[in-house]
């Protein structure tokens, strides 16, 4: 019966190591990135249909509560105004702190390697 040695295993598990950390910075640059790109998308698709944005910009003109006088249009429409307005508000402060998020995830590996360097 063959049994491998143990430096021959050794040898095997770190040359694999050494590999994975080599190539952790093009797959954190390309394949990695890609997925986040992928994730914020959906995230702020998912955002968007949970506060329902563009179903009150499409019914901006619409009366509310089948009131067509013209005191039911002018609530109606002032009213979906300001939920236009304080949920555009809403899903910018998100947009922008997703794109914060993506800068974060491109500086992270570079303000790593810059800590390392000045505390070496």
């Amino acid at each position: 019966m063959y049994r491998p040695h143990t430096s021959k295993i050794l040898s095997l598990v770190i040359f694999d190591q050494i590999k994975a950390v080599l190539y952790f910075p093009f797959w954190w640059y390309s394949r990695g990135f890609l997925n986040v790109l992928k994730g914020s998308g959906s995230f702020i698709r998912d955002f968007e249909q949970t506060l329902g944005f563009m179903i009150w910009i499409k019914n901006l003109f619409v009366p509310m509560y089948g009131q067509r006088d013209i005191a039911g249009r002018l609530i109606s429409f002032f009213l979906r105004l300001f939920e236009i307005i304080f949920k555009g508000i809403i899903l910018l402060i998100f947009i922008i702190l997703n794109f914060i998020y993506i800068i974060f995830w491109l500086l992270i590996p570079i303000f790593i390697i810059y800590q390392i360097l000045i505390h070496i």
